[in-house]
């Protein structure tokens, strides 16, 4: 067995890592050592120093995005491969103790632009909310199951992985809760809106009666009862954003970011926010505070009369 498959191992049984993450780690580090003119199999770690690591992330960064010609790599796409050597070199010397230094220690992250999450604010959202809530109560399968997905999304704020992987045992028996497996397979318990209970209700029953007899299923089935990808998901999720007009991005993290954005706007404490959203740093929940006051600041250029949109 080679040191990749061994880290494999170490990822999946050890760190408890989701599949996807797991794949990830495995192809960066893999391209790096091939990059660095080894196979998997005769790969020599200790050979490896900090100019090779500078190197290969120098090379990402020059090299185009795949499938965008002309669009250099985003530094935040380099640096997560970066992250991945890194931690691969840290379990070489602190698990395995197969080389005596680690060459990653020194080489520093690339300077990231800074982006503020994209978010719908919360007219629109109100608007879509609106649609949806009828949309929930069709006839149509896909229409209500999709209905039901977005609402569910927004409600709750669970990750893409989190609501592929949601059965109905994961919903409480009165469906005012929800036990989500989120990253590092952590559990945490979300609260459903009071609001959202009874679609759910309804749905379930429709989905018993029209899908699937049983009464354990994927939560969110295809029209011909098998569970839906977590492609399936986003493309659904993606498309309903998109019909209502939504400006930018359409993934289903938009709506994890409107969920946190809009509890922060309404008042929530961050740290309340931070074990909803299922974050193991309270600095990754503090990038909403960031966007509130982007949004004050909005507000303020409007509706103050010393405001520059006023002036204009």
């Amino acid at each position: 067995m080679n040191l990749l498959d061994q880290y494999e191992s170490y990822l999946t049984s050890q760190r408890r890592l989701a599949p996807g993450t797991v794949v990830n780690y495995l192809r960066d580090c893999r391209a790096f050592i091939e990059w660095c003119g080894y196979s998997v199999d005769n790969f020599a770690p200790a050979e490896v120093g900090e100019r090779d690591v500078k190197g290969w992330i120098m090379s990402l960064s020059d090299h185009e995005t795949p499938g965008c010609v002309g669009k250099k790599r985003k530094s935040s796409s380099v640096n997560t491969k970066a992250a991945s050597v890194r931690a691969f070199f840290t379990w070489l010397k602190e698990v395995e103790e197969v080389v005596g230094v680690n060459p990653t220690k020194g080489v520093p992250r690339l300077k990231e632009p800074s982006h503020l999450p994209t978010y719908i604010h919360q007219p629109n959202m109100a608007q879509l909310v609106g649609e949806l809530r009828a949309e929930a109560l069709s006839d149509d399968y896909v229409v209500r199951r999709n209905a039901v997905l977005v609402l569910l999304l927004y409600a709750t704020g669970i990750r893409l992985a989190e609501v592929t992987a949601l059965t109905t045992a994961n919903l409480a028996h009165d469906l005012g809760e929800v036990r989500v497996l989120g990253k590092g397979n952590k559990e945490r318990i979300v609260p459903i809106v009071s609001g959202l209970r009874p679609l759910i209700e309804e749905y379930l029953k429709f989905t018993r009666q029209k899908i699937c007899t049983n009464d354990n299923f994927s939560l969110f089935l295809t029209s011909k009862g098998e569970p839906m990808s977590r492609h399936q998901i986003e493309r659904a999720v993606q498309q309903r954003l998109a019909e209502a007009g939504v400006k930018g991005k359409h993934s289903p993290h938009v709506l994890r970011h409107t969920f946190a954005t809009l509890l922060l706007e309404n008042g929530a404490d961050i740290r309340e926010i931070q074990e909803l959203m299922g974050h193991s740093s309270l600095r990754t929940t503090q990038v909403y505070t960031h966007n509130s006051i982007a949004s004050l600041k909005e507000v303020y250029a409007t509706a103050h009369p010393r405001g520059r949109k006023r002036e204009q």
